[in-house]
This record gives C-alpha cells, sequence and structure tokens, in this order.
C-alpha cells in the first residue's frame, strides 16, 4: 500500500492564496506626482490621455546612497554623473517593460549593492545577471516573470538574499551559485505542481528558506504544499518500480485532502497501455484509481473481482484486448463502485444486460460505459434487450450509436451489420423467432396482470376483514 504522509503543522491546506510576505517594496507606495507643464506644454483638459510627462522614467536620488526610479530608468541622469554615481541600493518601481535586461546595472551602477523590481508589466530577463562584485540582495517580486534560468544569479560572487516572492514563476530547477549560501525566497509564485520538482526534497543546504510554504497553483494539485504534492511522487515513481509493473508509468493523479485535514490521500493512474500484457497486473500502487492498459493482449478481468489491488480502480480502459466475456463481473463489489469502463475494441458478442443494468441502477457514482467495436451478435432475444439498455442509458453509454451488432445473411452467409439502436425484431428474428419472442411477451403480460389481480384481491381481502370481521368467500366454504 502506498504510504499516507502526514501534512506537517507548517504546511498550508487551505485552497486560497497564501499571504505573500514581503512582495510590497515600501518605496513604491508613493508614486510621485508628474512634473508640471512646461511653459511650452499645453495642459490636458479633464478626461482626456495623459500627457506624456506622467509616462516618462523618474528618479529620485535619497541620500546617502538610495536612487528609487518610476516607469524605467532616466539613463541620462546616471551618465551624467553627480550624486546618483554615489547609488548603492537601486529600487525600480512600475517597471514598464516586459523585460530588464541586468546587463545595464553594470554601465549604471556598477557599485550597486542592493536591487529591487516590481511591476505588473515584467515578464523576463533578456540577460543573466553580469559579475556586479558589490550585488548582496536581488528582489525582484510582484511582478509576472514566468522564467529564470538556472545561470541567472551565477556571476554574483556575493549574493546573500535572492528574494522572488510573488512572482508567475512555475517551475525552476536549482540555481547555481558562485557565494558560499544564498537565501532564496520563492513563495507565492504560480507552481505548476505537474513538473518535476522532486529536487527540492534532496535539497538539503536549507538555502531554499520557505519551501516548507510554497503551493501547487496548478488545476490538478491546486492548493496542496509543494513538497508534499513531490514527496507523493518521489513514492510513486518508487512504487511503480515494481517487477509488475516495471515498464509502466505513474502519475499522482489528484491529492485528496483527509475528512480531519490531517493529511492527504493520492490518487493514482497507471498507465500499462502498449506493453504486452497477457493479464491483468497482479500489483498495482496503493490508491491506484485510473488504471489505462489498452492494445495488450489480455482475455480476462477476473483480478477485478480477486486481486485487493483493484478495489480502489474506479476507471479502468481495457480497450482492443482480447477480452470475450465480463460475465465474471456480475453481482460484484467492483461493478457495483465502478466510474468508467471502457470495453472498445475487444471480442465481446454479449453480455448479461440485466447484470449490467442493475449494477449501474445500485452504482451512484457511474460515470461512463464504452462496448463499441464489438463483435456483438444480433440474436434476436439478446438484441432487442441489449437496443432497449442502449436507448434507457444512453447518456451513460457514451459510444451507444457507434454500437453496431451482425447477423449471417442467409443468401451469401457473410455478416452484415446493423446500429443496435435501429435494428428491428424484422431485420433479425426468423418468423419462427419473431411470433416466439411475441408470444413470450403475451405470457409476460398476463402473468403480470394477474400477479396484479392477485395481490389487489388480497389487500382487498385484508381490509374487508379489518372493518367487518368476516372472512372471504372462499374461505367460509372450506371443509
Amino acid at each position: 500500500m502506498l504510504t499516507v504522509v502526514p501534512v506537517s503543522a507548517q504546511l498550508p491546506l487551505s485552497l486560497q492564496n497564501l499571504v505573500v510576505e514581503n512582495v510590497a517594496v515600501g518605496e513604491c507606495a508613493f508614486r510621485p506626482a508628474p512634473p508640471p507643464p512646461s511653459q511650452h506644454q499645453a495642459v490636458s483638459p479633464a478626461g482626456s490621455a495623459p500627457s506624456s510627462s506622467s509616462t516618462r522614467p523618474a528618479c529620485y536620488f535619497t541620500p546617502p546612497n538610495r536612487t528609487v526610479c518610476f516607469r524605467g530608468i532616466e539613463t541620462k541622469r546616471f551618465q551624467a554623473g553627480g550624486k546618483f554615481n554615489l547609488t548603492r541600493w537601486l529600487i525600480l518601481c512600475d517597471w514598464p517593460l516586459r523585460s530588464f535586461d541586468p546587463l545595464v546595472l553594470s554601465r549604471l551602477v556598477p557599485r550597486i549593492e542592493r536591487l529591487a523590481v516590481t511591476g505588473r508589466v515584467l515578464q523576463r530577463l533578456a540577460h543573466d545577471f553580469p559579475a556586479l562584485p558589490y550585488l548582496r540582495m536581488v528582489n525582484i517580486t510582484g511582478t509576472r516573470l514566468n522564467h529564470t534560468g538556472v545561470n541567472a544569479f551565477y556571476e554574483l560572487e556575493r549574493l546573500q538574499v535572492l528574494n522572488l516572492r510573488g512572482n508567475e514563476l512555475e517551475q525552476i530547477q536549482p540555481y547555481r551559485f558562485r557565494s558560499g549560501h544564498v537565501e532564496v525566497y520563492l513563495q507565492g509564485n504560480l507552481w505548476n505542481c505537474t513538473n518535476d520538482m522532486i529536487w527540492l526534497l534532496k535539497e538539503q543546504s536549507r538555502q531554499y528558506v520557505d519551501k516548507p510554504t510554497l503551493v501547487c497553483k496548478d488545476w490538478k494539485y491546486t492548493g496542496r504544499p509543494v513538497m508534499t504534492a513531490m514527496e507523493y511522487k518521489r513514492v510513486v515513481r518508487e512504487s511503480c518500480l515494481h517487477e509488475e509493473i516495471w515498464n509502466c508509468s505513474c502519475h499522482v493523479s489528484y491529492l485528496r485532502l483527509s475528512e480531519n485535514g490531517l493529511s492527504f490521500h493520492p490518487m493514482i493512474m497507471v498507465n500499462c497501455s502498449d506493453r504486452g500484457f497477457y493479464q491483468l497486473p497482479q500489483y498495482l500502487p496503493g490508491n491506484t484509481t485510473v488504471l489505462h492498459i489498452a492494445r495488450n493482449k489480455l482475455q480476462s478481468v477476473d483480478s477485478l473481482t480477486t486481486n485487493e489491488h483493484y478495489q480502489s480502480v474506479q476507471d479502468i480502459y481495457l480497450d482492443e484486448n482480447r477480452i470475450t466475456t465480463i460475465d465474471i463481473l456480475e453481482d460484484t463489489i467492483w461493478l457495483d463502485n465502478f466510474r468508467i469502463l471502457s470495453l472498445r475494441g475487444n471480442r465481446l458478442n454479449r453480455i448479461r444486460v440485466y447484470s449490467v443494468e442493475h449494477a449501474i441502477e445500485r452504482n451512484p457514482g457511474v460515470g461512463k460505459l464504452y462496448l463499441s467495436n464489438n463483435p456483438w451478435r444480433c440474436g434476436c432475444r439478446f438484441a432487442i434487450r441489449f437496443q432497449r439498455f442502449l436507448r434507457k442509458h444512453e447518456s451513460l453509454v457514451a459510444d451507444s450509436r457507434n454500437i453496431t451488432c451482425y447477423f449471417i445473411n442467409d443468401d451469401d452467409g457473410r455478416k452484415q451489420y446493423l446500429p443496435v439502436l435501429t435494428v428491428t425484431p424484422n431485420d433479425i428474428c426468423r418468423p419462427s423467432e419473431h411470433n416466439t419472442a411475441a408470444f413470450y411477451n403475451t405470457l409476460s403480460i398476463i402473468f403480470a396482470s394477474l400477479i396484479v389481480l392477485i395481490f389487489t384481491k388480497l389487500a382487498y381481502d385484508y381490509y374487508h376483514y379489518r372493518k367487518y370481521g368476516k372472512l372471504p368467500w372462499l374461505i367460509m366454504k372450506m371443509p
């Protein structure tokens, strides 16, 4: 069985986004007013578009060494020298471009020690950071940055803190650093846990400081802790090395939170299609809910009823195998609890219609049943029952319109195929069979009517006895 990984008290269980700390750069909250128009500039009337001066870069130097720039960098001020040459801490607010090129830093602020960049337009770094011998802290937060290379910060020899919180990173590989130890902060990104970040489990340096708080944002694992998702992926990967399924692939398709909120229950998908199986594998990872085993050489589905590893399997895809019957599933727990059963392209010619129908009626979670591309036999009684079943459950039998059956043409001995939903007794029943079927149908109606009449008479006699205390006339005449 797959080990259930407990949830640490530090790991968030909420499906809502976490509050991301230290993303907002305080200096960017005080936006400067646009400069007053010069004598040669016309003032924009109310309601018109702002003048170009309100969108130009504006930089402000604060002694002793801090510069805050809005909407870009005023390169002319830095190139002109003066107080801007003293800049050691550069804060870039509302960065207006989709990309930021770190190469400009070595030209404008070669002695920079701290850098902060924010702005919802920024999506990528144009180049890796160059060698900036004094740069110790890089803070790129609150942007739409979605990718960084492993060497993006490699040349920063004195880097101590890398803050990438609150961006749109979906996946990263371990960064390469020259400096001895760098604290990396990654909280609040859009982590796609369907990707492989198992390396975070093996990372022992504690360099990635807030990794226990990282949360998945992809559709499959939304709100689940990244570390928990990666731990399950690791366990499932190891389970998939079992000799029975070593050539199959295994994936965690979903992590369901337990009722007490203290652990997760994984839902595992195993894909063994096109692997040459002659029988269903005798081993599956615990909590396997979906099994793809199409295009093999299976002839039997016995393991669904006898093997405990299949108790949790709800969706099974058995397409294009050699299965000739599923009668063994009649009145089984598995058939009463399945969600998807796909049997397309096998060798089925008959099924026990009443058994499948009863199972569907008892099964509240049934989703889809696929039965097309099988050599269904157009026997008179079976085809009519099968047709009634398909019409009644057309929404569940997803491929019902594509299901055909065949009969042997008396004239040339060839197989003739007809859609089951449109077949009529005249198409498939010989006159004797047709009359026999009609006779049995009439007899069934007569017997049903008699049963109803008998129960009605019993109910009347019971009521008459309770009210008047008299037994039925027939009972009174009996010796």
